[in-house]
């Protein structure tokens, strides 16, 4: 008897559907196409104002480092809108097209069907992310980055995807339409983005107002760990002078000593984790909260 514990039908049909034909191959082209050409001219804008006039090791790497960030910023900045145009619409979309309820009258549990629309959805973005990789790499010609820098770095990404197509899932399971679902989302990511940053920038005003220069044990404001684009900030900026040194608390990391950006990406798992658990529920065909048995 085979193994059906990883064939989950959701995940075939949907990448069938979505990686045949020319617009993936072209979305592609064009995403690699607008991250190079970014790149680019912030390289001739670069060597323009400064590296023409110092050739040194020094410059390489700065060069380097200023175009990986750039890049970094860009490619952070298209995964958040693309994910959601893919993922907020996967539950609400069947049932615009009256087959959510065909889905859940099959043998697939409310897991499965989560689970598969969430991977299938992702697929795309995960693949946009790989192909990446090459173009990244041409950074380490200058040097200042390591492997292992991009890899944390990609690994965040996959982290960032992964819980904003959650949070995309849940309004599409919440919301009959896939316009108010995908509405939502973005203004959710967006609100929660702005309103994390204002709260931390009080709470550390707060700790920095004292009379002493700076607080003896400065801790990090709670709400920026729901915010990916601190712990973005956390893996980019390192140098002296930037971003950690400005705040103190991050040059020692948090807790435990763990850097930010690890317990950022904790943060993101475990409330994409609760959003999968509630968009499950909510799905779920068995749930008929408050009903009363018939009589037979």
């Amino acid at each position: 008897m085979k193994s059906r514990s990883w064939n989950n039908p959701v995940i075939t049909s949907e990448m069938k559907i979505k990686m045949r034909g020319w617009r993936t191959a072209l979305g592609i082209a064009a995403y690699l196409g607008v991250l190079l050409l970014i790149g680019f001219l912030y390289y001739l804008a670069f060597i323009e104002s400064s590296y023409a006039w110092n050739t040194s090791v020094n410059a390489r790497q700065e060069a380097g480092m200023q175009i990986y960030t750039v890049l970094a910023v860009l490619q952070f900045s298209l995964i958040l809108l693309i994910t959601p145009a893919q993922t907020a619409g996967t539950i609400s979309g069947e049932r615009e097209k009256q087959t959510l309820d065909l889905l859940l009258s099959t043998k697939m549990s409310p897991f499965g069907i989560v689970f598969g629309k969430l991977i299938s959805s992702m697929s795309y973005i995960l693949l946009l992310i790989v192909t990446s990789i090459p173009l990244f790499s041409l950074v380490f010609l200058f040097g200042g980055v390591t492997p292992g820098d991009m890899a944390q770095l990609f690994l965040f990404y996959i982290i960032t995807a992964f819980a904003v197509g959650s949070i995309g899932i849940f309004y599409s399971t919440l919301f009959k339409r896939t316009v108010a679902s995908t509405v939502i989302t973005y203004l959710t990511m967006f609100l929660a983005g702005l309103v994390s940053v204002i709260l931390g920038a009080y709470m550390l005003s707060v700790q920095y107002s004292g009379a002493a220069p700076q607080p003896a044990n400065p801790s990090v404001p709670f709400v920026l760990y729901v915010n990916p684009a601190v712990g973005l900030a956390d893996i980019l900026i390192t140098e002296p002078g930037g971003f950690r040194s400005m705040f103190g608390i991050f040059v020692t990391g948090t807790a435990g000593g763990i850097d930010f950006w690890i317990m950022n990406a904790i943060v993101m798992l475990v409330i994409a984790s609760i959003l999968l658990l509630v968009s499950m529920h909510k799905i779920n065909p068995v749930r008929r909260p408050g009903r009363k048995k018939g009589k037979a």
